[in-house]
């Protein structure tokens, strides 16, 4: 019987752009590993897949935040939470709702083969319910889904975003509108913050 055989996709390459020692540019954050973005092995990779990069950079990394904590005062005390004027809404399916919402759009307009009408199409409405996700969030008790739904929203955003900004196609990149690369342009990292 044929196996069935349908596209797969990484939408987003790179990560948080570290040093060799996993410092990001936010003091006292690091990052190693599937997050990270060391370079060290050049474009079109899934972040930082890599066994050198998941032990290497990961021990450089937790050697160097031990080495910084050694060097600064402790935090300041924080505040327990008050979740005073929130409340934890019967209608949590709204999260459910929002991530296939998202797991749709960026499987038809920002896959494999993108299109300036794809892309515009999807930036629109990932900020409709970037939008709906952030009053939800306001308004009710934090929870961990809401946390990561948020979160997805953000990396679907980013990734059309720096979609937009190539006008070329190279490896995983591919748009109709632009069906070339263009080296002097777009040979290199798109970063956004």
């Amino acid at each position: 019987e044929p196996i069935p055989v349908v596209p797969a996709a990484h939408y987003s390459c790179g990560g948080v752009v570290t040093d060799l020692d996993g410092r990001t540019n936010i003091s006292g954050l690091f990052a190693a590993g599937e997050v990270s973005m060391t370079g060290v092995h050049g474009a079109n990779r899934l972040a930082s897949n890599s066994l050198l990069e998941a032990l290497v950079f990961a021990r450089r990394a937790a050697g160097a935040g031990m080495d910084m904590r050694r060097r600064t005062d402790p935090p300041p005390d924080v505040r327990e939470w008050d979740d005073t004027g929130t409340f934890n809404a019967a209608e949590w399916v709204l999260i459910s709702h929002n991530r296939r919402e998202i797991q749709q759009i960026m499987w038809n307009f920002v896959g494999i083969v993108r299109s300036n009408e794809r892309l515009e199409r999807a930036q629109q409405r990932m900020k409709l319910i970037r939008d709906e996700i952030e009053s939800f969030y306001k308004r009710t008790t934090v929870t961990e889904p809401l946390l990561e739904l948020r979160n997805l929203a953000l990396c679907a955003d980013l990734i059309i975003r720096c979609a937009m900004q190539r006008r070329e196609s190279r490896g995983l990149h591919h748009t109709t509108d632009y069906p070339d690369s263009y080296d002097r342009d777009f040979l290199a990292d798109t970063i956004v913050a």
